[in-house]
């Protein structure tokens, strides 16, 4: 099974974002300032999730 790409990644964690949003403040305009305020949380977990995935995968023995 793949990664997701940026796209997909930044979308599901947009989402929860203001689902959480809205069950926690109660109105979709707080959903969607979840989802600015989380946007550099949501680059900075795809980078280090795509830093960990390189690191494993890019050594030379082989995967068992």
């Amino acid at each position: 099974m793949g990664r997701p790409t940026p796209l997909a990644f930044f979308l599901i964690c947009g989402l929860l974002d203001f689902v959480v949003g809205v069950i926690k403040w109660h109105s979709v305009t707080a959903g969607l300032g979840a989802i600015i305020g989380g946007l550099p949380l949501t680059a900075v977990l795809y980078f280090l999730f795509s830093a960990l995935g390189k690191s494993s995968h890019g050594s030379d023995s082989p995967r068992t």
